[in-house]
Parts: C-alpha cells; sequence; structure tokens
C-alpha cells in the first residue's frame, strides 16, 4: 500500500534531488523515500516526534542487528578456521563506533543528517554512526534482507574496507579486555554511574570493576565510546602493573 501510495503521489523537486542522491549511494532507486528520510531524521531535529513523524531511533536499532549478522556472515566464511573470540573481535571492529562515525562521512550522510546538533555535538555524539545504521534499517525495510546484504557486502565492506589493516590494528579494547578478563578467569562489569543532560546531549559517566573493584571512569556523549576508553584505560593501567 506504501508503495501504491509512493507511485501515485508525484515527488517534489526536493523528493526527486534526495531519490538520485540515494540511487547514487545504493547503486539502484529506493522505493519508499519516507523510509530514508527517517533515517537521517535525529532525535533532536524536531521538538513533536510523533506516530507519524518518527526520529532514526528505530532503524537504527534495526540496522545494527542487520549490519551484525551480515558481517557476522562474512567474517565465517572469510576465515574459516578461526575461531569464536576471533570472529567476534573481528566484527567489533568493523561496526565499532569509529568506523561507523569515518563511514558515515564517507558517505556524505553527514550533509544529510537532519537534527538540531552543533557541528562539536556531531561529532562528539553518536549521531553519525547512528544514521549509519539507520539506513541500513531503512534499506532493509524498503527492499528486504538480500538487497540490503548486496550493499553491504558491494558497497561497504568491499569498497571502504580493508580487513588486512583491521587485523593489523586492533583498536577494540573492549574485546581486548574481555580477552584478557577470561585467561584471568576474573569478572568484570561496567556501571553507568550518571547520566547528565548537557544541552540536547547526554553524557554518560562509566565505570569499568574488576571482581567487584572499581578501576576506572570515562565521562562521553555515547556510552559505547565511553566503554572503549575506559577498557582502554583500565588496560594500560593493567598493563604498567605488570
Amino acid at each position: 500500500m506504501i508503495k501504491l501510495l509512493s507511485v501515485l503521489t508525484p515527488l517534489s523537486k526536493q523528493d526527486k534531488e534526495f531519490k538520485k542522491k540515494l540511487k547514487n549511494i545504493l547503486g539502484f532507486y529506493p522505493d519508499n523515500i519516507a523510509l530514508y528520510k527517517q533515517a537521517f531524521r535525529h532525535s533532536s531535529s524536531s521538538k513533536e516526534i510523533t506516530e507519524h513523524f518518527q526520529s532514526n531511533e528505530r532503524l537504527e536499532f534495526l540496522g545494527d542487528a542487520i549490519l551484525g549478522a551480515v558481517v557476522a556472515e562474512y567474517l565465517f566464511k572469510l576465515f574459516p578456521k578461526k575461531d569464536e573470540g576471533f570472529l567476534t573481535q573481528m566484527r567489533s571492529r568493523i561496526v565499532n563506533g569509529q568506523n561507523l562515525f569515518t563511514l558515515s562521512r564517507k558517505f556524505g550522510f553527514d550533509v544529510l543528517l537532519s537534527s538540531r546538533l552543533t557541528k562539536k555535538e556531531k561529532i562528539s555524539s553518536s549521531a553519525y554512526g547512528d544514521v549509519f545504521e539507520a539506513f541500513i534499517g531503512a534499506v532493509f525495510m524498503d527492499k528486504g534482507f538480500e538487497v540490503t546484504r548486496k550493499f553491504i557486502l558491494n558497497r561497504i565492506i568491499k569498497i571502504h574496507l580493508d580487513i588486512n589493516e583491521l587485523l593489523q590494528n586492533d583498536t577494540d579494547y573492549k574485546s581486548q579486555f574481555q580477552i584478557l578478563m577470561q585467561r584471568q578467569k576474573k569478572q568484570f562489569e561496567y556501571t553507568i554511574l550518571s547520566e547528565e543532560q548537557i544541552g540536547r546531549e547526554k553524557v554518560f559517566a562509566v565505570q569499568l570493576s574488576i571482581d567487584g573493584v572499581p578501576q576506572g571512569v570515562f565521562e562521553h556523549k555515547s556510552k559505547k565510546i565511553a566503554e572503549q576508553k575506559v577498557a582502554q584505560l583500565v588496560l594500560e593501567k593493567i598493563a604498567k602493573t605488570n
């Protein structure tokens, strides 16, 4: 019904230009451009996010799952003799916040993103990584899994990711820390100590503990980045004491 309405309703000049931009990114024309508009709509873009004017958060949730599944399958086939720990670590390196931030800007999503965030707020938050995941969610809802899978493989992984470089450059501190704790048979936990509202963004204070003993705290507007940074701090602390 949605696709039928989109065919019957003439597109505005602005929508035609938007559809052309999407075609350049995707390699094909989208059917339901409303999904892609939603993907680029940050929660700060409007004071009134309604049932018919939603932010990109739901699509981000979906896109995160789809991207993770496709990357997991790709790595599973690429490294047939590697164990679960290695595959998990490699997947984390591909879909981590910093990598998605970089990919988002390569695709021009920083220009298409609709928000009321300042440039500094956009860079310091997870907005760019979130919009990338939301875009994947929009492709999935618009075209289905197989088309989305081919888009991720052919337009993202094969063009923009260097697997050999990822193998050599390990910046996934959470995975490194997890592997270390498993080897030492120790329990660890990430705890959100506070969520402070600063402007339109929240700042998370994340604490990392080992066997119930606090080891470090890091604050950031992105919870994922805060966890990565506090893991890095604790790893460096452990390295100095050994």
